[in-house]
């Protein structure tokens, strides 16, 4: 009911909230409020709906489609943390996403048909777009962690499941591991459908703007993804070897050569690729933890059997001594009653010498 309450307040100041958040490229996400998976989102597309008849000017329409953007990452981002990968919502919300920046994106083309000069627009629109971009990207991320936490914590039960012999619970949970191994292949699956998808609407958006801009926007962004495959690296103690990166450092010095030269596509072509090129970086890194995770498994494993195998051995060696020393507590019973016998013999001899 607040919602409602809420929703009707948003109607009410429809062009407010819009405009400070184009304004301001670098503000949070806006709160998600209702999501797809609530009976009451149609109030949430009503108000957008009113919010889209009362804006005018066509700049202002585009921006406000970016604006609708964050809202639909901040509702991903709350039904990727409470409802997970596999809820019904998260389509609903990509694709109502990717449908805002598609009308920004038409908005900016059909004005530059009309012999708009849209450069500046264009350039706004992507500049605040990606404050959302990269906070949708973090949040197939944070999906991804929270999934991989719990595939690594359900091999070490498995193995210690293993080692106490309890088949039973290793069945469940290599099962559980494998339901959690595919909503991580879904995950990944949805983040590329959207990253493509979006990234369809954004070179759309990016065509109309300065040649330049776009070279040297693309650079920064190559950078910028080298810098957190490195922090995704270093989260997991592993040291990226400098000529891991020799391709992509020889493609982004190549494209700054091109940008310094004023070829400003090939500067953006090259760029991208370098960028691309990071994904082989990013797949050995993953490939390199799995082999340490495996390792460790295994080393402790192993420190598991020699542990086991010491105490079999002490238990041995114990009883081995048990056994010599109940031997010798006999033979020493056997002795003591031999000498026992002797003396009485002597007395009996000593009797008889008497006699």
């Amino acid at each position: 009911m607040k919602k409602i309450i809420t929703t009707a307040i948003l109607v009410s100041s429809l062009f407010v909230s819009g405009a400070v958040f184009a304004q301001n490229p670098q503000v949070a996400l806006p709160p998600a409020g209702l999501t797809p998976e609530s009976n009451f989102y149609f109030l949430d597309k009503f108000g957008e709906a009113l919010r889209e008849f009362f804006t005018f000017n066509p700049a202002d329409k585009a921006r406000l489609q970016i604006t609708f953007v964050a809202e639909r990452v901040a509702e991903i981002k709350i039904i990727l943390e409470t409802k997970g990968v596999e809820a019904r919502g998260l389509d609903v919300a990509q694709s109502r996403l990717q449908a805002h920046l598609a009308n920004a994106a038409t908005i900016v083309v059909d004005q530059k048909a009309k012999g708009n000069n849209v450069s500046a627009l264009a350039k706004e629109l992507d500049d605040e777009f990606e404050g959302s971009k990269t906070a949708l990207k973090q949040n197939f991320k944070e999906q991804e962690r929270a999934l991989e936490a719990q595939e690594k914590e359900l091999k070490v039960k498995i193995r210690k499941a293993k080692l106490a012999g309890d088949t039973a619970q290793v069945d469940s949970l290599v099962k559980q591991l494998g339901e959690v191994k595919a909503k991580k292949e879904l995950l990944e699956l949805k983040e590329e459908e959207a990253e493509e998808a979006l990234e369809r609407e954004e070179e759309r958006i990016e065509e109309e703007m300065e040649a330049r801009e776009e070279a040297e926007k693309a650079i920064r962004e190559a950078e910028k993804e080298k810098q957190e495959v490195l922090d995704e690296a270093s989260e997991e103690d592993i040291v990226v070897p400098s000529e891991a990166f020799s391709k992509f450092e020889g493609l982004l010095a190549q494209a700054k050569s091109a940008l310094a030269a004023g070829n400003f596509a090939e500067a953006k072509r090259l760029a991208k690729q370098a960028e691309k090129n990071l994904k082989a970086v990013e797949e050995a890194i993953e490939d390199l933890e799995e082999a340490k995770e495996e390792a460790e498994e295994l080393k402790e494993e192993q420190e598991e059997k020699e542990r086991e195998a010491k105490e079999e051995q002490e238990e041995k060696l114990k009883e081995e001594a048990e056994q010599e020393a109940e031997r010798l507590e006999k033979e020493r019973e056997k002795a003591e009653e031999d000498a026992h016998e002797a003396e009485e013999k002597l007395r009996e001899a000593g009797n008889k010498d008497e006699d």
